[in-house]
């Protein structure tokens, strides 16, 4: 019998989708199947477990050669995977006078969210989701070690602006991003931390309207792909003029000056990395905050 954290490694692996593993295991619901491989749920029942062990031993036996033939060498974002947003107890609500129910079969089969729709849900407490070309996709809940690479990284940006008395503004997740919001308004995300200049793209107080000019994903174990294709193709196309992945879990650090090149430079936690927006003045030492994370 598969362990949970064994069936998160296959799916990830291989790409599955929610709506994969509930075709083939029918007898468990998809959203106890999204609670189980989000993180909403802490500790699956046994008989839950074995149901989706039995799965994913026989998808390993059948189809994994398969599979790991047929692989891209480029990860790309397929937006009928629409299956990484449930709601609870199978319905979807929204908010205030708007507010109406939709089987949750629905919920997958439906594109084309706004900004203005993205308001208006209310999701399982703990949940988050971006909106990324009008379709629902899930954000896994940060662990520790992302917040303290967050904190630091967020901490030193902050006292550079402020001690050269700089007109840009820090700032750190959930802050919605509105990337296309003169475009539809159908792309709403939170990156871990932002650096916006044109204070006219925060006049609301409530969102960030346009690109910023610098974005900072760290990486979780679920976000890879994401961040590295089409977060970075959104990013770039927006108009972000610099954008970092920090993925702890390999020790690098990717580096994109999209006026530069869509090629990133690759750093490591061995390395200090400068800020190009700042004329490579603004300086992150990884070394430092590997130190910082050993605590």
């Amino acid at each position: 019998m598969f362990t949970l954290e064994e069936m998160k490694r296959i799916r990830r692996d291989f790409g599955l989708t929610y709506n994969d593993i509930h075709k083939g295991c029918k007898d468990v619901s998809i959203s106890t199947i999204q609670k189980a491989f989000g993180g909403f749920a802490g500790n699956p029942r046994n008989d839950t477990l074995e149901r989706l062990s039995i799965y994913f031993e026989k998808f390993v036996k059948d189809h994994a050669s398969e599979m790991w033939d047929k692989m891209p060498r480029k990860v790309t974002y397929e937006p009928d995977e629409k299956n990484l947003f449930v709601a609870e107890n199978g319905e979807y609500f929204t908010r205030g006078n708007l507010a109406f129910k939709v089987p949750y079969e629905e919920i997958f089969d439906r594109g084309g969210y706004t900004y203005d729709e993205y308001t208006k849900l209310e999701l399982p407490e703990g949940m988050r989701v971006e909106v990324i070309d009008g379709y629902l996709y899930t954000m896994d809940a940060p662990n520790i070690r992302h917040q303290d690479i967050v904190m630091y990284i967020s901490n030193v940006i902050f006292q550079f602006i402020r001690k050269n008395k700089g007109k840009c503004r820090a700032m750190v997740s959930p802050v919605d991003v509105r990337l296309e919001y003169d475009k539809g308004d159908r792309t709403v995300v939170q990156p871990d931390i932002i650096i916006v200049c044109d204070r006219d793209k925060v006049k609301d107080g409530k969102s960030v309207a346009g690109a910023p000019d610098f974005t900072l994903e760290v990486v979780s174990r679920h976000s890879r792909l994401k961040d590295m294709n089409v977060k970075m193709e959104k990013y770039r196309d927006s108009g972000v003029r610099e954008y970092w992945i920090v993925d702890h879990y390999d020790n690098k650090i990717f580096k994109y000056d999209f006026a530069e090149s869509d090629i990133p430079k690759v750093y490591t936690f061995a390395d200090k990395v400068p800020m190009k927006i700042y004329d490579e003045k603004l300086i992150i030492d990884f070394v430092e905050l590997k130190d910082y994370l050993e605590w």
